[in-house]
């Protein structure tokens, strides 16, 4: 029995006090062949460490090999050495045997150090010498993927298809093929690969995302049997419930956004997007609720001015100017036109005038088009009495509106 037998023997026992000495012995006394034969055999059971040694030891008598020099890199890579890792690739030429290993070994270094492009160029360099080697497509597809250049993913994914080879490294070529579409905008199309996964590879990510999906093309009640499926086997789902909330907001089923949206809340409370569709059902369930929630979301989430924004736009639609002042006294509104006009609005509606044309006046920019702001604007001025002002506003309405009669019979007026 050779030492490298003893080696794998001791380890099989589960007997591993022993087995430095042992590969040391086996480097003395076993050929080159069979201790190059162990270090494969200790690489493909994950120890690496000793599986080192015995390629450093052959290094010496065969310091140009591909294949010693590519298991060092591997290694190297696995202990986050990636300098280590060139310096054994660049060793290896196209002429060697393990220049495929080395191609590959290289772009996965260049992948993760986020060059890309490099990466890319190695891959396509396999793709050319190695074209019956279904490997080089597959982990372009995936460089590709992971840069989110879903369509240039989906060419070599669909290779990979038309190979009939539906799964490589244990991961779903179809599900990758559909998430790609996804991520393309691609949704009716990525709905239909979805739907081809078997159950096994219809995961709880899966699901969430072909939820998400009919969710894109406005199919709700669909979503909502997959996303209510989904929760059913995991009520830890934080993703889900947003999307959810929202498909049943759009079917008018109120009382059920609310409560998906509550839900969502206990597992993840700085979700913006959970408050404002809380809001929104909400106001047709119980409205004090309904802004108790808003406000407790304007106090936690990181960036309150959406929901600042909507609540101040649900107070002036429903005429109480005076809590849309406290809702933005201390806040500084200087950078949101929208919550300036918003501010400007309910000055003028508290007779606070003349900071309501300082403000509006702010925003004259921003909403030059709209005429909801100037119809805002005008009146405020006439309020002031500020004609310069007033004229120049009357004309940009009538502008866009010229069939107005009471903005025109306004304008002759100052004429």
């Amino acid at each position: 029995m050779s030492k490298a037998d003893e080696v794998i023997e001791t380890i099989d026992d589960g007997d591993f006090s022993d087995v430095d000495n042992l590969i040391h012995e086996s480097l003395r006394e076993d050929d080159d062949q069979t201790q190059f034969s162990l270090a494969e055999t200790l690489m493909s059971r994950g120890l690496s460490v000793q599986a080192k040694t015995i390629y450093d030891h052959l290094m010496i008598n065969y310091p140009n090999e591909g294949q010693i020099l590519s298991r060092l890199a591997e290694i190297a890579v696995s202990d986050g050495n990636s300098d280590q890792a060139l310096d054994y690739i660049s060793q290896i030429t196209p002429d060697s045997p393990a220049y495929a290993e080395n191609l590959l070994v290289s772009a996965d270094i260049y992948q993760s150090q986020g060059l890309y492009e490099v990466s890319e160029q190695k891959l396509l360099t396999g793709i050319r010498e190695y074209p019956d080697e279904e490997v080089f497509k597959f982990a372009l597809a995936e460089v590709y993927f992971d840069e989110n250049k879903f369509s240039k993913a989906l060419t070599y994914y669909d290779m990979l298809l038309d190979m009939d080879i539906k799964n490589y490294s244990g991961i779903s070529i179809v599900l990758r093929k559909a998430s790609s579409l996804a991520g393309d905008g691609q949704y009716e199309e990525a709905i239909s690969e979805y739907e081809k996964l078997n159950a096994l590879e219809l995961n709880e990510d899966a699901q969430f995302q072909l939820g998400f999906l009919y969710n894109q093309v406005k199919n709700y009640n669909k979503s909502i049997t997959i996303l209510e499926t989904l929760l059913e086997s995991n009520r830890d789902y934080p993703t889900a419930y947003p999307v959810l909330a929202e498909d049943y907001l759009n079917i008018k089923k109120n009382s059920d956004a609310f409560k998906y949206a509550q839900l969502g809340l206990n597992l993840n409370e700085l979700d913006d997007r959970l408050y404002q569709i809380a809001f929104d059902a909400g106001l047709a369930e119980d409205s004090s609720e309904a802004i108790k929630i808003i406000e407790t979301g304007i106090k936690k989430v990181e960036n309150p001015l959406p929901l600042i924004i909507k609540l101040s736009d649900y107070y002036l639609t429903k005429g109480q100017f005076k809590a849309n002042l406290d809702l933005l006294a201390g806040k500084d509104v200087s950078n949101n036109p929208k919550l300036t006009w918003n501010l400007a609005k309910s000055q003028f509606e508290t007779d606070d005038i003349e900071a309501a044309q300082e403000n509006i006046l702010l925003v004259l920019d921003d909403f030059k088009d709209n005429l909801d702001y100037l119809t805002d604007l005008i009146e405020i001025l006439r309020s002031t009495g500020n004609n310069d002002v007033l004229k120049p506003a009357l004309a940009l309405y009538l502008k866009q509106d010229p069939d107005n009669e009471s903005m025109q019979s306004l304008w002759d007026q100052l004429q």
